[in-house]
């Protein structure tokens, strides 16, 4: 097949959970005898290349209009151009994007089936965490949703929710969920130490304030420990940094404890999973999490949120991870000090959490059923 994603955070440049998953699923597509084309447009001043290829994956990053009014309409238009014309050629059997910012809404039809994908639209992590909708992007979003031929979902509590939020009608998503690499080495049964670590962006709906705030009664209880913090800086409640912000709510004795290491790459991230005692990702919304699989993936005992919907998709509480509530700081502290002080449970919740990852979200079978879903799509569509 020849398919073309939308993507404008393609890795390694500055990405988030789309241009991880975009990649993943590429690369395995290409490795598989297809072609993959990913295209998206290049913000100012961004040091990405306009092309590269990445194993296989052709990337075609257009340069961001130089207009002061409407260019974000500029860009969709440039994308659509560009599609249009790879379409009506021939050049490609399906087109995917996500449904965050709602990429084409306004595109006229194309002669290939456009599929959107839900990643968590900006409507949809607003809804979860309770700030308020711009009427805006809420349109261009559904307008999106509404004129594509086909949805798949990464998970099934992201896909009702977008029913519900957007009032969608005859709306059934595919569900396929992230995929994650799973490492050759399984480290569930390596000493389980002091280094908990987070990984995501500094961002409130990630769940970092009751983390910091609750790692005061980690340290009263384990006072050698350390909470290890991965990932960009973002906006505190105030609108500036939050990792200052997070400095200033802590005392010194708790702050020393502390390693703040901000934006990282995926080899840094993935070897400080390899080594942590446990992984917490309290956080207050996902559309399904890849955080917490890669700690999984890892064979680490991992922490997650029960709250975040897809939470309990992923993790059966005690059984092959741990799930609580991120509004609750004194569950995150009993959660990791539990995983911490016991050795058994460490090594039993990393190897079943790998188990679990390995069965259900390796990166094989997950592309073979994207696969399937884009044969349906193309054979349906025409």
């Amino acid at each position: 097949m020849n398919l073309c994603f939308i993507c404008g955070e393609y890795p390694p440049w500055p990405h988030g959970g789309i241009g991880t998953v975009t990649q993943m699923i590429g690369k395995e597509l290409v490795r598989l005898g297809h072609r993959v084309r990913v295209i998206g447009i290049r913000e100012r001043g961004d040091a990405a290349p306009e092309e590269e290829v990445d194993a296989g994956v052709e990337i075609l990053r257009l340069p961001q209009p130089r207009v002061r009014r409407l260019g974000w309409l500029r860009s969709r238009y440039l994308l659509y151009q560009q599609v249009a014309t790879w379409a009506r050629r021939g050049e490609i059997d399906l087109l995917e994007a996500p449904d965050y910012e709602g990429w084409t809404a306004a595109w006229p039809r194309l002669p290939i089936p456009v599929v959107v994908r839900l990643h968590g639209s900006v409507s949809y992590f607003s809804c979860e965490t309770g700030r308020q909708i711009s009427r805006l992007i809420f349109e261009v979003e559904r307008m999106a949703l509404q004129k594509a031929a086909f949805h798949c979902s990464t998970s099934r509590y992201t896909a009702e929710r977008t029913r519900q939020l957007f009032r969608l009608r005859r709306f059934e998503p595919r569900i396929l969920y992230n995929p994650v690499d799973l490492p050759e080495k399984d480290n569930s049964t390596q000493p389980p130490g002091r280094r908990v670590v987070f990984t995501g962006s500094l961002a409130i709906k990630k769940g970092v304030i009751p983390l910091v705030r609750a790692w005061g009664e980690v340290i009263r209880v384990l006072p050698n420990a350390q909470l290890h913090i991965y990932g960009r800086d973002g906006k505190s409640p105030a609108g500036g940094s939050m990792r200052e912000y997070l400095q200033s709510q802590l005392p010194d004795s708790v702050l020393a404890t502390i390693v703040f290491h901000g934006h990282v790459t995926s080899e840094i991230l993935l070897e400080a999973l390899r080594s942590a005692a446990v992984g917490v990702f309290p956080s207050f919304a996902e559309a399904f999490g890849l955080a917490p699989m890669e700690c999984m993936a890892q064979g680490r005992p991992t922490i997650y949120s029960l709250r975040a919907g897809p939470g309990a998709e992923l993790i059966t509480d005690g059984e092959n991870g741990l799930l609580i509530d991120p509004a609750k700081e004194a569950e995150i502290a009993r959660a990791i000090i539990q995983v911490v002080s016991d050795a058994d449970l460490a090594t039993r919740l990393g190897a079943a959490g790998r188990r679990r990852i390995q069965e259900s979200f390796s990166i094989e079978p997950i592309v073979r059923q994207n696969l399937a879903f884009y044969h349906d799509c193309v054979n349906h569509y025409s």
